[in-house]
């Protein structure tokens, strides 16, 4: 195991950023948040460090940065996003006279290791991708700022779309996928999993949906997402129990099926398998975590 150590010098002009320590229950349950923020750095900045477990995204705004990663040198330029596993040795600094502007999350938990995975084995660490995911740091950084009580939830559903985001537009970009077109069939199939996902639909509705044959649909959808169809369905499925779990009284039955499950003890189940816990656990661990925060 690697011992964790960080060497930075914070040279900037302007500096907004925050900080939030995840419950337990976010730790063994939820994508979390670990730190946010927006710098605008001069020549002289830099980050140095090692064995933190942390998935970091990085978006250039202005100016150019530099980075070394895994024994490779990049540049970052605007409109492109960095992304790391802080357990290895990384170092960014400021490249350019005229500065660096950056916005940045530190993130964890749950599968955010296999996502950074899929996009670093098939992308590298330095993606170009539009300004979208600067909307999604953005968010999180004014919930931090107003103490939002429901923060671990939303910003749990938050990192699923960045990393989900990340992933659509690096195939995009890439040439990963066959073509833009697919890429497009990918989110066509995403909505349509998100607008009936309490209904009994198949993979074979997703294909058709996505005008795919069905072997051709799992194979393209597994490649962008980096989870199968029905994974990614299920995994949805069960994120909207969790919402309802903590946000309602609805009973277990009621919940199960309301998310398109066809049993209570399938829905049980799935629930335990995916999350370590009964949705009753579940329920009764947030409830006293939420107690504990008033």
């Amino acid at each position: 195991m690697k011992q964790n150590w960080i060497d930075t010098e914070l040279v900037v002009s302007e500096k907004k950023s925050f900080n939030w320590t995840p419950s337990l229950l976010a730790k063994t349950t939820f994508y979390y948040i670990q730190s946010a923020g927006h710098f605008k750095t001069r020549k002289g900045y830099y980050t140095r460090r090692e064995g933190f477990k942390s998935i970091l995204l990085l978006y250039t705004l202005k100016g150019k940065g530099s980075a070394e990663y895994r024994g490779r040198r990049y540049e970052l330029n605007p409109g492109q996003l960095f992304v790391i596993n802080c357990y290895d040795y990384q170092e960014y600094y400021t490249s350019s006279d005229e500065g660096w502007d950056i916005k940045w999350v530190h993130l964890f938990g749950s599968n955010s290791e296999e996502y950074f995975n899929v996009i670093y084995d098939n992308y590298g660490p330095v993606i170009d991708i539009g300004s979208e995911i600067v909307d999604y740091i953005d968010m999180v950084m004014d919930m931090m700022e107003k103490g939002d009580r429901q923060f671990e939830i939303k910003a749990s559903n938050i990192v699923v779309n960045m990393l989900t985001h990340i992933l659509l537009e690096a195939s995009s970009n890439s040439g990963y996928c066959e073509s833009r077109s697919q890429h497009r069939q990918v989110r066509e199939a995403i909505s349509f999993i998100e607008a009936n996902y309490n209904s009994n639909i198949t993979v074979q509705d997703m294909a058709e949906k996505a005008c795919y044959s069905l072997y051709h649909f799992i194979r393209v959808f597994k490649k962008t997402t980096g989870y199968s169809p029905y994974e990614y369905l299920v995994k949805y499925r069960i994120n909207k129990a969790k919402a309802l779990l903590d946000s309602t009284d609805k009973t277990i039955e009621d919940i199960s099926y309301s998310v398109g499950f066809d049993s209570v003890s399938n829905f049980i189940r799935t629930f335990r398998q995916l999350e370590d816990m009964t949705p009753l656990k579940y329920r009764k661990l947030w409830r006293i975590q939420r107690r504990a925060q008033r």
